[in-house]
């Protein structure tokens, strides 16, 4: 007879595991193996459909699963898509089971998506005259604490193409509480209420008025739960630039991945840019290119910057969403910029979605200018392409660049860059159609554990440590214990392990000056099993492990 505690682990955490075989691995934000989305509802009589999914494998070739795990009569899609290339999935034959209407009603709409390997994705409106994109941010997008930014310059072009924002959850039983700052469907200005979703299911909150001060900038949207967010702004009606109507949109962030410095670069309109910046913290201050220009007193509050020049630097004293609009004559589109600090990738694959303008926004700290590599040529974007940004003293080099040459329509294209992390935009349509942009660069840094299947049991009073992989670079490490204590160091070492010892173990902290976003592993220390048989292969010597079945999984927070 032989008596043991099994360890089981769920979820993810920040490290590398002793006796289990593990990796330490950048979650570059769009780039990821798992990603939850909810498509807005765009008006049809000014055009919302084909819709797609478009995915871009790197080094691996990918398996990737699209589902709606609360709606069992979409049909679920599994795609296999070679390595370094590209994927279209066309969803329009779902459409009235992908855009997220009616307004105020819990559906079962919620996209979730996963993939064996990493890829970037992201969904797109591709009508000639009402197109955009959205840039999903895989697990970057997923928290509890939203603000919700809209830009407050244009109103809408139709009265049934309002602006809304969009949820979807990631978990059964998710109570998300909403404060809109301007009448909702449904719902008044400032009166909170809450909604329960389960998993997959989503939920639409639409403005009332297609008025530009009327979007409902600044509602706060928290939840027990991680959950994700659309931003939508239907048809909007670009009159001081001559008077197009195009849809702008992106996924946000949670309040944890925001910045307090940012970077625009300035686009195609017929007039100049638009800068929105949403606090999340009263009192505010907010500089453009090093000079303040205001302070807000108040949170959820929009402050607008008008960009004129080829490209501006955003400094803030609290986190702030930055939302951007730009575009091509008068095609207005719009993206949510990441902000610059502890960010970026050194790694970007993007598809082109038609044979239009398609331009490169870049941003890059200065030195590494030189070396970017595109599609595997050291030629297409050279250092001379780069000017400074303004009141960065140097630090921050940015171009904007017209790719219509040489990046190929609906084949995978790849930026990579030797020495830095950077900052990738794509804005893609024309004067005569529409806008499509995005970033497709990280917007956080995150660590994660990819565990084998090497798994193991410990026999009574072993000893079992986890360490995060020193290789990242100097490091101050939190560890938050289940039982409520706080234990520092990259070693954290649990000995004579008890039930008393099972939950979560959330790692935070810091690396090479960033913060590192927290991920958790769960531990169970499962009661003591008389084992019905005698086998002296398996049985403990000298403190050797028992090799029987543990499952150990991981996957994004």
């Amino acid at each position: 007879m032989f008596t043991f505690f099994a360890l089981v682990f769920t979820g993810v955490f920040t490290g590398a595991v002793t006796g289990l075989s593990g990796a330490f691995t950048h979650t570059l934000s769009q780039t990821d193996t798992e990603f939850w989305f909810v498509a807005p509802e765009v008006w049809a009589g000014h055009g919302d459909s084909p819709i797609l999914l478009r995915f871009a494998t790197f080094d691996e070739a990918a398996v990737i699963t699209v589902e709606q795990p609360a709606n069992p009569s979409f049909p679920t899609q599994t795609l296999n898509v070679d390595a370094n290339s590209v994927y279209s999935l066309d969803l329009t034959p779902w459409l009235s089971q992908v855009e997220n209407k009616p307004a105020n009603t819990i559906l079962d709409f919620g996209l979730h998506i996963t993939s064996n390997a990493p890829i970037t994705a992201y969904y797109e409106v591709n009508r000639v005259n009402n197109p955009d994109i959205f840039a999903l941010k895989g697990s970057n997008a997923l928290g509890t604490d939203f603000i919700v930014p809209f830009q407050m310059f244009l109103q809408n072009g139709y009265t049934q193409s309002t602006s809304s924002f969009d949820i979807v959850a990631t978990e059964d039983g998710t109570v998300v509480t909403i404060t809109p700052q301007k009448p909702i469907i449904g719902h008044p200005a400032n009166v909170t209420f809450s909604i329960t979703l389960n998993e997959g299911q989503t939920w639409s909150g639409r403005a009332t008025s297609v008025s530009a001060d009327q979007h409902p900038s600044g509602t706060t949207v928290t939840s027990n739960q991680p959950i994700a967010i659309s931003m939508s702004d239907d048809s909007v009606n670009g009159t001081p630039y001559g008077g197009c109507a195009d849809i702008m949109g992106d996924q946000i962030v949670p309040v944890n991945i925001l910045g307090t410095e940012y970077i625009a670069i300035k686009g195609n309109l017929n007039g100049p840019d638009k800068v929105f910046i949403v606090t999340t913290e009263p009192g505010t201050t907010v500089s453009v290119n090093g000079n303040v220009v205001t302070t807000l007193p108040t949170a959820s509050s929009t402050y607008t910057h008008t960009l004129t020049e080829p490209s501006a630097y955003y400094t803030t004293n609290h986190p702030v969403y930055v939302l951007h609009l730009t575009g091509f004559g008068c095609e207005v589109g719009g993206a949510l910029l990441p902000p610059i600090v502890c960010t970026g990738s050194q790694e970007v694959a993007f598809v082109r979605s038609t044979s239009e303008f398609i331009g490169l926004k870049i941003l890059v700290p200065s030195g590494g200018e030189g070396d970017f590599t595109f599609n595997g040529n050291t030629t297409t974007i050279m250092a001379d392409d780069f000017n400074n940004v303004p009141g960065t003293e140097g630090l921050w080099k940015f171009a904007n660049i017209t790719a219509t040459s040489f990046v190929p329509t609906l084949e995978a294209s790849r930026l990579t860059n030797s020495t830095s992390n950077f900052h990738l935009g794509i804005i893609h349509g024309g004067a005569s159609s529409g806008t499509r942009y995005g970033y497709f660069s990280n917007y956080a840094v995150q660590f994660q554990v990819e565990i084998s299947s090497n798994y193991e049991s410990l026999c009574v009073g072993s000893d079992w440590s986890i360490v995060p992989d020193q290789t990242i670079g100097d490091g101050s490490w939190v560890w938050e214990l289940p039982n409520g204590t706080i234990s520092t160091g990259y070693l954290l070492e649990l000995n004579d392990l008890n039930e008393s010892e099972s939950g979560w173990y959330i790692l935070g902290g810091n690396a090479n000056g960033c913060v590192v976003q927290p991920d958790s592993i769960q531990l169970e220390v499962v009661a003591p099993t008389d084992l019905a048989f005698d086998i002296p292969d398996i049985i403990c010597s000298n403190g050797d492990p028992i090799e029987i079945g543990v499952n150990v999984t991981g996957s994004g927070l």
